[in-house]
């Protein structure tokens, strides 16, 4: 059993890192637009000193962009970081808000739009946050492989619909997050084994296989559930499910408005 533990360990670490591998090109370009900026404004402020001017509302922008900076670099310690399996209690919209801090820059250069639905004052969860963030990189990098795959351009229907609510299943309440693509879909016949290890539709190089079969093992591991509800050339929906904590427990955490998120493309500011 210590064994087992200890090569399922090390499987979500080795899944982690390459998840990390393929967020650095994406996270370097989101880090570098707001350095660019940082640069800009201060030579603007520059400029407006030598004429006489305030630089008042240029160094705003530059502390704006320096918490954009902070953000990210946050975000991905904070997923890079082991947490040796600790749980907390926290929010799903957190997870969500981190998760997709990591991933602005890759959708946004696919031309991917993003709508974001997330319920008013869902409960919290008591999860190892880096683990659950794994799973939401996992799929939402699954998600973006599909729309690419189908729509290699721009395309009004290139969107990856995320909504989070919460809900009963057999009388228990859970926090059901829902990733909802219309991509290429998955055939009805293997359907049933794209969350076993190794198995991927991925050509040879473009994945390992494991990215489902660990994330509903975490899931699993939380008390939650991996549905996967798919129809083959028009869409796949991954549902996510974590049981909410007491009551008495809950913690305040950031909420998403239940409305649409940033459009791919755009800055997002």
């Amino acid at each position: 059993m210590t064994e087992k533990i200890r090569r399922q360990e090390e499987a979500i670490r080795a899944d982690q890192l390459t998840s990390l591998g393929e967020l650095a090109a994406g996270v370097a370009h989101e880090i570098n637009n707001p350095i660019n900026g940082i640069i800009n404004l201060a030579q603007l402020i520059s400029d407006n000193e030598e004429s006489g001017k305030s630089g008042n509302q240029h160094a705003e922008k530059i502390i704006y962009e320096g918490h954009r900076i902070s953000d990210i670099v946050k975000s991905l310690l904070s997923f890079a970081r082991d947490g040796k399996n600790v749980k907390t209690g926290c929010t799903v919209s957190k997870i969500i808000d981190e998760t997709l801090s990591l991933m602005t820059a890759q959708l946004r250069k696919d031309h991917i739009k993003l709508s974001i639905r997330v319920e008013d004052a869902l409960p919290s969860v008591k999860v190892n946050f880096q683990q659950i963030e794994q799973v939401f990189l996992n799929i939402i990098n699954n998600a973006r492989y599909s729309l690419n795959k189908k729509y290699p351009l721009a395309s009004d229907n290139k969107v990856l619909e995320i909504i989070a609510e919460k809900v009963e299943v057999e009388d228990k309440p859970y926090v059901q997050v829902v990733f909802h693509d219309q991509g290429t879909g998955i055939a009805a016949d293997i359907v049933n084994k794209i969350t076993n290890p190794f198995f991927t539709t991925k050509p040879r190089g473009s994945g390992t296989g494991l990215g489902l079969s660990i994330s509903e093992s975490i899931l699993k591991d939380h008390g939650g559930f991996l549905r996967i509800d798919t129809s083959e050339g028009n869409y796949t929906k991954v549902i996510t499910g974590l049981p909410t904590m007491d009551s008495s427990h809950m913690t305040a955490g950031k909420e998403y408005p239940a409305k649409a998120g940033f459009i791919s493309g755009h800055s997002g500011e």
